[in-house]
């Protein structure tokens, strides 16, 4: 068999060319999927009193995970500040 396998019949491309199309449309799908929900996730978390900042294009700053609203703050203390010894 030959590496390159180019049929003489160009109805044997159909079925390749159907797949490649039904796989770009689930993959579209899949995204627009996504976009969806993370819509609803970010409509969630402003509710929660989070803020969400949609201005990092050319930042190089990280945006902060385990920030917490105003409202909510308090002092976290780790191990070592509390005297406790690990094993």
């Amino acid at each position: 068999m030959d590496f390159l396998y180019f049929p003489d019949d160009k109805s044997e491309y159909i079925p390749g060319i159907i797949s490649v199309i039904v796989i770009f449309i689930l993959s579209m799908l899949i995204i627009w999927l996504l976009i969806r929900a993370s819509k609803k996730q970010v409509e969630q978390l402003e509710k929660q009193g989070y803020s969400v900042n949609y201005e990092m294009k050319n930042s190089d700053d990280s945006l902060p995970i385990d920030d917490k609203p105003v409202k909510d703050a308090e002092k976290r203390t780790s191990d070592s500040e509390r005297g406790d010894k690990g094993s």
